[in-house]
Formats: structure tokens, sequence, C-alpha cells
């Protein structure tokens, strides 16, 4: 039985995966989480001692505070390193993971990194100067203007999947289940504009527009009540736990486009409407969209084009040509990359 160490915090798109990843390394292994404050959220379901917090002295974000804050988490590390002696560390993006995984190569630890994104993040850009071992999520993964010697293998991200058959009452042909992923990176004016041109759809369609929408907390209760008074059937949340058996009932997905969310979009073999978060570093949002758009399964709508008449046209897009949605479903079951998991587990431990 061989030990992991599975390091990453933050947000959703560090670690969603490792929490899928996690789950299927205890199958026949024990693993560890190293995480932040931010990302024990993310970790409800896996038993406080296979979790260890990995404490900052300022709990901010910014170079001044990363720069304070390396050295205390540098520290706790090694105390850890010492103390299980892990057989690998996998690190998954993020600042965070940056003294950990130093800390890890400097004791002689067998250390492996894993690129989410189109683009390898600053964090494992920097960490490739002392691993050359990259775990990709996309086929074309890569750094802008930049040529680097690396082991890149391709595996794939581990995602939620749903397991059930039936989780939401969709079976009827009548029916267009659209998903909204907003959250944090979904700005108000992006909530009002899919919500009103739901409407005119609904307005204008004899389908039946069933409605889940991940929003930001500010925008909860506004949502809410559009949705109630123009009698679309609708449940809103700031998160759904069960994201992967909406997704897997839906017909179309609006959204950022994170590693995560694609990746999703892709298993799911669901048409999507996707708008790229426009501060992300180096734009990798558009880049993970871009996957999609190549073989034209999907509508890239860039942040400052968002309105009501561009959404409202690109749901109608879907929603009114079967051929077309089809042919997107089939053209993303042939982009689908097999159980991630196993891929990254197989990969480690053969080397």
């Amino acid at each position: 039985m061989k030990k992991f160490f599975l390091v990453g915090g933050g947000t959703g798109g560090h670690c969603i995966p490792i929490g899928v990843l996690y789950s299927e390394i205890i199958k026949k292994n024990e693993c560890y989480i190293l995480t932040d404050e931010r990302g024990l959220k993310y970790f409800k379901d896996i038993s406080v001692k296979k979790k260890i917090l990995i404490k900052n002295l300022i709990n901010k974000q910014g170079k001044i505070s990363n720069l304070i804050n390396f050295p205390y988490i540098f520290i706790q590390s090694i105390h850890y390193y010492l103390k299980l002696r892990p057989d690998f560390v996998v690190g998954f993006g993020g600042y965070f993971t940056v003294p950990i995984i130093i800390a890890g190569w400097l004791m002689r630890f067998k250390i492996f990194l894993h690129e989410g994104n189109a683009i390898i993040g600053k964090a494992n850009k920097f960490l490739l100067n002392i691993t050359k071992d990259l775990l990709t999520s996309f086929e074309n993964t890569f750094i802008p203007g930049i040529k680097i010697n690396i082991n890149n293998k391709l595996v794939g991200l581990p995602i939620r999947i749903n397991k059930e058959d039936k989780v939401l009452n969709n079976d009827s042909s009548n029916d267009f289940v659209i998903c909204i992923i907003g959250g944090s990176q979904g700005a108000q004016s992006l909530s009002v504009n899919i919500a009103e041109s739901i409407k005119r759809v609904q307005d204008n369609s004899k389908k039946r527009i069933i409605v889940f929408h991940q929003c930001r907390s500010e925008d909860l209760e506004s949502l809410q009540a559009y949705y109630k008074t123009h009698n679309i059937n609708n449940d809103v949340r700031v998160f759904f736990d069960e994201m992967a058996q909406v997704l897997s009932k839906s017909n179309l997905v609006i959204s950022r486009s994170g590693s995560s969310t694609v990746n999703e979009i892709i298993y799911y073999c669901i048409p999507s409407i996707l708008i790229p978060y426009p501060h992300a570093s180096d734009n990798h949002q558009y880049y993970n969209a871009k996957n999609l758009n190549t073989p034209e399964c999907t509508k890239i709508i860039s942040n400052n084009s968002v309105n009501l008449e561009n959404i409202h046209n690109s749901i109608n897009e879907i929603i009114n040509d079967n051929e077309k949605v089809n042919l997107i479903k089939n053209r993303l079951k042939a982009k689908r990359i097999s159980n991630p998991s196993k891929n990254i587990i197989d990969y480690i431990e053969s080397h």
C-alpha cells in the first residue's frame, strides 16, 4: 500500500479534482489532502484524519502576503513530511502548493504536478524548474511564447460523476434544462442578462424551461424572485453539492470556462455557452473554452459582448436545432478521456 499527498487549496478548480482523485486512491492506497482554510469546504465528506490544514499567517491574497506566508507553510509541510513519509506528492497548482512542493522536493520525495487548465499556471510554471513530470487535462496545454522540455502526460481531469440513472424530473421531451454556473466569478450583469434571456426564450417556446442557477450570494434572492414572477421552474443556489446530477440531466450549460466545468461539459456531452472570465490569469479560461470551440462544440461569448440579444439568440440556436445538438454530443463524446483518476494513479505508480 502506497501513501499519497494531494496538495491544493483555494478554489474549486484546484480542490474538486483532488476530492475525486482521493476517492479513487483510497480504494487501494492511503491518501492525505493538504489544503488551506478556503479549500476545506470542498472536502466536507472526507475524514478529518485525512485532511491536513496548512495555515496561513495572513489570510489575504497578494504578493506581500504570499512572501510572508511562504516560510510558515514551508515549515508546517516539513513536519507532515517527516511524520507521514508519503511515497508520492501531487500538486494541483496555485501559489499555496509552491512551498509544500519545494519542501517535498528538497526532502527527496517523488513529486508530480497536475495542470487543470489549457495554459500552465504561474505556480506550476515555476515548479517545472524542479520536476519535469506534468500531468495535463487538455491535449494542447502550453505556456504562451515559451517552448519547454517536460514530460507532458495527458491524463484528463478528475470530475464529479453522477452514478444514478435518474435524479431530476426531466423525462419529458418537452422539458429543456438549463444549468447556469456563476458563483464568485458570475457578475450581477451576467446573471441578469441570462435570466432575462431565458424568460424571452420561454415566452416564445413550446418547451418547458427548467433552470438550475448557481449564483453569487448577493444575487440569490433577486434571481429567485425573478424566476418565480415569470413562472420559470427554477432551483437557484449559491452552491450545488450535487452538480454532477444536475449536469447529467441538462440540455444546455451557460457558464464561465474553468477547467472543471469544461471537462464536465465534455464528459456529459452538453451543448454550452461559455463566457470566459476576463481577469483569469493568462486568459486561461478563453483557452479552456477554445478546446471546445475548435470542433464547434460551444458558443464562446466574450465578457464585454454579453447582452440580452446575444444570450437569447445563442440559447435559441440549441433549443430549436436537434440536428446541431446531436452533432455536438457526438463530437464531445469523441473528446472524452476515460477515467482520469485511474490514469493519474497508474502514471504515478509506474514512475
